[in-house]
C-alpha cells in the first residue's frame, strides 16, 4: 500500500510547475525534491509529470493523483476538524450520575448557582439506583456521582467528602407517638425509638445506604420493628409518612424538598451511628474537568450555605 508522508511535496510542484520554485516555497533542496517524485513515481509505477514541458505539466496519472491527495487533505481537515468539535463538545459536558431522589433533592437548588458559573457546560444527567453510580463512574458512563457512601468505594474511584448530614426521623404530627416525641425533645430529652416497635415504619430496602445505616443503629439499639413497609425510594417514604401513614428516615439534605412539610416533625437522634457522608465520586487517576470540579465547589458553597436545612 503506497503512502505519500509527504503530500505536500507533489502539491507544490504541481502547483508551481517547476521543481526550483517548489523546492524554495518548501524550504528543501532541489535534488532532494526531484528524488523525492522520482522514488513517487517508482512506488506508484506511473509518470506523473511531463518533464519536456517548461513549465512541468501533470500527466493524465498526475492530474488524477493531485484529485487523490487533495481530497485526502480536505478530508483530513474535517477529520481533525470533527475531533476538534468532539473534544469541545466533550469539554462542554458534564455526565453527572445520581440517584432519581438526590437529584430531586439537590439540582433545583443548585443547578441555577452552576448554570451562572458555568453558562456554556451541557448537562447530562444519569438518575440510577444509587447502587449502580459506582459503575457508571469506574466504567466512564459519568464524569461526576453524588451520593451518600460508607467508603467501600472500588479501588480505581476517588471519594471527596461534601458533607456529613445527619440521617432523621420523620413523623407525622397528627401521630399520637409523634407528639409525644415532640414533648420529650422540648424537655429537653431525645425520642425513644422503642415506641415506634408497634408503629408502621416505612424503611428502604437494605442495598441502600441509608438504609444500611438505620438497619444497623436500630439493631445496636435493640429495636424490634413489627410493622415494616419496604420502599426503593425515599420520596415515597416521605410522601406516605406526610399522609400520616407511618414514620421513615430521611437524609436532613431532603427537608427542604419535603412535600407537605407543616405535616411533618423531624427529629435528630443525636446518634454518631446516623450520620453519614455525602460524598463526589469520580474516576482515580484521571483529569477532572473544570465543569466536574465546579459542580462540586457550588454543591459544598449551597450545603455550606445552610442548603441541608
Amino acid at each position: 500500500m503506497h503512502v505519500n508522508r509527504n503530500p505536500e511535496y507533489f502539491l507544490t510542484v504541481a502547483a508551481e510547475g517547476s521543481f526550483s520554485a517548489a523546492a524554495k516555497r518548501l524550504y528543501v533542496s532541489q535534488p532532494y525534491l526531484s528524488q523525492h517524485v522520482l522514488k513517487l513515481e517508482e512506488d506508484l509505477g506511473v509518470r506523473l509529470l511531463d518533464r519536456g514541458k517548461t513549465p512541468l505539466r501533470l500527466t493524465e496519472a498526475g492530474r488524477v493523483y493531485v484529485n487523490y491527495l487533495e481530497s485526502e487533505r480536505t478530508l483530513r481537515e474535517k477529520l481533525l476538524g470533527d475531533l476538534a468539535e468532539l473534544g469541545r463538545t466533550r469539554e462542554r459536558t458534564l455526565r453527572l450520575a445520581l440517584s432519581s431522589w438526590r437529584a430531586g433533592v439537590l439540582l433545583p437548588d443548585v443547578l441555577p448557582a452552576y448554570a451562572a458559573r458555568c453558562p456554556q457546560v451541557r448537562l447530562e444527567l444519569l438518575e440510577h439506583p444509587t447502587n449502580e453510580l459506582y459503575r457508571l463512574v469506574s466504567g466512564g458512563d459519568a464524569d461526576l456521582a453524588v451520593m451518600n457512601t460508607n467508603f467501600d468505594v472500588p479501588a480505581d474511584i476517588t471519594v471527596e467528602t461534601i458533607l456529613h448530614e445527619r440521617i432523621l426521623l420523620v413523623g407525622n404530627h397528627r401521630n399520637a407517638v409523634t407528639r409525644a416525641m415532640v414533648e420529650t425533645v422540648r424537655h429537653g430529652g431525645t425520642p425513644d425509638l422503642h415506641a415506634l416497635e408497634e408503629e408502621r415504619v416505612i424503611l428502604l430496602r437494605p442495598e441502600i445506604f441509608l438504609a444500611r445505616r438505620v438497619l444497623n443503629y436500630l439493631d445496636k439499639e435493640q429495636i424490634v420493628l413489627r410493622n415494616v413497609t419496604y420502599s426503593t425510594g425515599a420520596a415515597t417514604a416521605l410522601g406516605l409518612t406526610a399522609q400520616n401513614y407511618g414514620f421513615c428516615f430521611l437524609n436532613e439534605t431532603g427537608v427542604r424538598s419535603a412535600p407537605n412539610r407543616d405535616e411533618l416533625v423531624f427529629f435528630n437522634l443525636g446518634s454518631p451511628d446516623l450520620v453519614h457522608p455525602l460524598c463526589a465520586l469520580y474516576k482515580k487517576d484521571s483529569y477532572l474537568r473544570p465543569a466536574a470540579r465546579t459542580f462540586i465547589d457550588v454543591t459544598a458553597a449551597f450545603y455550606k450555605g445552610g442548603g441541608a436545612a
